[in-house]
């Protein structure tokens, strides 16, 4: 089990539709701008695969998984989940990754 200070990595693998990926690419920094607020969070990133450019791949840190849980369910409540949902081709892919090791 990780360590509080070294928190959990958490990964959204998704698929967005061909017709919105660039656009939703755009609005990305306005789009995390309640994810860096809420509380637990540490960082985001979001890579877009080389040969599948509808492909995206988000690497959070959180202060813990019950930090990450009370966003998504804020995130549910909020309704905005909804309008993701219908930009994906496929459902998301969400694993969460406590650390084993904190520095090389």
């Amino acid at each position: 089990m990780a360590h509080m200070k070294e928190g959990v990595t958490v990964t959204m693998s998704v698929r967005l539709k061909p017709e919105v990926t660039d656009e939703f690419c755009a609005g990305l920094s306005e789009a995390i701008k309640p994810t860096v607020g809420f509380a637990g969070f540490r960082s985001i990133r979001a890579v877009r695969h080389k040969a599948d450019r509808n492909r995206l791949l988000f690497i959070e840190t959180w202060d813990s998984e019950a930090s990450y849980q009370a966003y998504m369910e804020w995130r549910v409540n909020a309704g905005a989940l909804e309008e993701f949902d219908r930009i994906l081709a496929a459902p998301p892919v969400i694993d969460v990754w406590p650390s084993v090791l904190a520095k090389a």
